[in-house]
């Protein structure tokens, strides 16, 4: 009886599923050609190599998900290839599956830490072999949706701290122009410190982005004067603004590691600061960088000391407010400064002729004053993207300063 319900073969069912970009690595055409014809039957692409090396090059050119592949071959054999695919290619991950007539434990200890995924005995059972890679593919299928949720994650996390650096922008320009500059000064005092570690890179640009953040909502006469001309109350409001920063970010969880940072900003290792009274390492590293670039920064733009005096200054600070090293570290920055500025100057290019890279030299504004864009943004295709937009409806020019030589 036709019950109107069609059940497929499990061959059917396979060819079914979205394919595979296999790499079959095998010295013997006999094998290979074997190999590939099944695959093929299987509904996956496959493509062929006859040596490690050959595979070397396929997969520096080509899109590879899994590759299955000969241990013995000469010159350049299958646990070097895998060896190679694990330090090289750190993503998007591909699953190995090793045959060989080599079936000792210590053999197959030895393929399992060079990293293979998978191991199978000469000769080869196809159902087996369809099972492994039937495995495979649901591992490459769960890293695959890891790295869309992690990079989900990550654009809303940017897109977080974009609303958080706009706000302080639309609150005071100063102040925003400020938390930017500090951001990358921090970033780039991080990647020179022995210490701190590439991963803490993006937390150490971020901090100072947003390190400010409690400034929002303080009298705009406080925003704008030095410490030492405000008055007690003043001064009072002035130090809380730490703290208000971290309660502001701790209420987002991703941004709590970055909150610490915040409230720390403003200790000095001599345990003068506020608002704890935190000296030396009792001061996290990070955050001991974050100041000592928000000083520097104050010094060149609020304080309007010229870059051949700033060396002066940070020299009195040594030891006291700042530690030795990071004012080596801001010393050499300075130098480097003094230099691009010697060889540094701006050109007027049309929007069309605008690249990724790019650094402007003067803040880009509506016809009303607002600004779009503030001096020395780096270009990435999302801003450039949003220029050609705003140019489209007039508003804005489409001559733009930019540096010749990126600062």
């Amino acid at each position: 009886m036709n019950t109107g319900t069609s059940i497929s073969t499990p061959a059917e069912h396979v060819r079914e599923q979205k394919p595979l970009d296999i790499l079959v690595v095998d010295d013997h055409p006999v094998t290979r050609t074997l190999l590939t014809m099944r695959l093929k039957k299987w509904g996956h692409r496959v493509t062929e190599a006859e040596n490690g090396n050959a595979a070397w090059l396929i997969l520096r050119s080509k899109p590879i998900q899994m590759v299955i592949t000969d241990w013995m071959m000469p010159e350049f054999d299958g646990i070097e290839l895998t060896r190679k695919i694990r330090t090289e290619i750190r993503s998007p991950y591909i699953y190995i599956i090793v045959v060989s007539a080599l079936d000792s434990k210590p053999d197959v200890l030895k393929g399992l830490q060079a990293g293979i995924d998978d191991y199978l005995v000469k000769p080869i059972d196809f159902d087996h072999l369809q099972a492994r890679i039937a495995i495979g593919k649901r591992i490459l299928e769960v890293e695959k949706t890891l790295i869309e949720q992690y990079e989900t994650i990550q654009h809303n996390y940017f897109q977080t701290i974009r609303m958080f650096t706009q706000l302080m922008e639309a609150f005071d320009e100063e102040l925003g122009g400020h938390c930017r500059r500090v951001g990358k000064l921090a970033k780039t005092l991080g990647m020179m410190h022995p210490n701190v570690k590439p991963a803490d890179w993006g937390t150490l640009e971020t901090a100072g982005f947003l390190h400010d953040i409690g400034m929002i909502g303080l009298p705009k006469e406080i925003v704008h004067k030095r410490e030492t001309e405000m008055t007690g109350d003043e001064k009072q409001l002035y130090r809380g603004h730490p703290i208000q920063g971290e309660l502001i970010l701790a209420e987002i969880e991703t941004l709590k590691p970055i909150s610490r940072l915040v409230r720390c900003h403003h200790e000095q290792i001599n345990g003068k600061g506020f608002p704890d009274g935190l000296k030396g390492d009792e001061i996290p590293l990070l955050a001991r960088i974050v100041g000592a670039a928000s000083i520097y920064d104050s010094l060149q733009h609020k304080r309007k000391l010229s870059l051949e005096a700033i060396p002066e200054q940070l020299m009195l600070l040594k030891g006291y407010r700042i530690e030795p090293q990071l004012v080596e570290m801001l010393l050499e920055i300075n130098r480097q400064q003094i230099i691009h500025e010697q060889n540094a100057f701006s050109i007027e290019l049309s929007i069309e002729e605008l690249k990724e890279g790019m650094v402007l030299a003067d803040h880009i504004r509506r016809p009303n004053g607002a600004l779009v864009l503030s001096k020395d943004t780096r270009l990435s295709a999302f801003t450039i993207a949003t220029l050609k937009r705003f140019a489209d409806i007039a508003a804005i020019e489409n001559r733009i300063s930019v540096y010749r030589t990126l600062p």
